[in-house]
């Protein structure tokens, strides 16, 4: 049941985050609109800005759950495919729907929407006349990478807790040492 819950708080992580990335989205592209390295850079950045959070968000909880005891390796990954039950129904319907001629799929629009970190790379593959077939289905590669990402940033938990146990070993090592009176004088 608490994998229930930690991805819906996952999911509203990912929401939160496509509406503040969509809210910038028009007046960052639309600073330099024919300068693609200026493009490019922004598509980057807010894909650097989205996996920090979802790193973050995950790698802590990871880092709780060794704290409590009940740290498992797939628990991240569970965790990351219900918060992508959203983008996969998304997908399936953008992708089963096929609109009438002049109609918009709404579907796919919905889809962009919610995956709009990767909103440059999606321009792009609408933009060039070889790779246009290739959308909506392309939206399945961050789907699968957002459950790989929260997966293994989950599992950066318990590295992080193994190196703070760590350091307080050899914290309390050098403690001990410095206590130790010595017998010679």
């Amino acid at each position: 049941m608490w994998f229930i819950k930690r991805g819906l708080r996952l999911t509203g992580t990912h929401a939160v985050l496509s509406i503040v990335l969509f809210i910038f989205f028009p007046s960052l592209f639309s600073i330099f609109e024919n300068n693609q390295i200026y493009q490019w850079l922004i598509g980057v950045v807010y894909m650097a800005v989205f996996w920090f959070i979802i790193y973050i968000d995950m790698s802590a909880r990871g880092l709780d759950d060794c704290k409590k005891g009940i740290y498992n390796v797939y628990n991240g990954f569970i965790t990351g495919l219900i918060a992508s039950i959203p983008a996969i129904v998304l997908y399936v319907l953008a992708m089963t729907y096929q609109p009438a001629p002049n109609q918009v799929n709404w579907f796919s629009t919905a889809l962009r929407v919610w995956l709009i970190p990767y909103t440059k790379i999606f321009i792009t593959f609408d933009k060039s006349a070889t790779m246009k077939h290739l959308m909506p289905g392309i939206a399945i590669i961050p789907i699968i990478l957002f459950v790989l990402g929260s997966g293994i940033s989950y599992i950066d938990g318990f590295r992080r807790r193994k190196k703070i146990l760590d350091i307080i070993g050899q914290s309390n090592a050098l403690k001990a040492e410095k206590s130790k009176v010595n017998p010679n004088l």
